[in-house]
């Protein structure tokens, strides 16, 4: 089973994020890379907990393990088209768009 990502670094807070025409196909290929740490195509169990950790903390500095299940929940609700409880690239280029999209409207206030 993966392990959580180390806080030490949150690939998510790099400038790549601050506005989507920045985002680049290497950018998601990366942040999928690193999240799907056994390469089996999916980020899920434990690495989509990582995943979902590091998104949170990007908007959110206090939070508990019920304010993650219920953004994991929140997330696979919206963002998981073919309800297999995990995250495929494509979902996840969706994820970050919008991430990318909202960080530079916020930036633009």
């Amino acid at each position: 089973m993966a392990k959580l990502l180390p806080v030490k670094e949150n690939f998510l807070c790099r400038s790549a994020f601050r506005g989507c025409s920045k985002l680049t196909r290497e950018d998601i290929e990366r942040v999928f890379a690193l999240y799907d740490r056994d390469e089996n195509g999916t980020i899920e169990n434990e690495e989509l907990k990582g995943f979902l950790k590091d998104l949170l903390e990007l908007v959110k500095r206090d939070y508990d393990a019920q304010d993650l299940l219920e953004f994991q929940n929140a997330i696979l609700r919206g963002c998981d088209f073919n309800k297999d409880g995990k995250i495929n690239k494509k979902e996840l280029t969706m994820i970050l768009m919008a991430l990318a999209k909202h960080s530079s409207d916020e930036d633009s206030k």
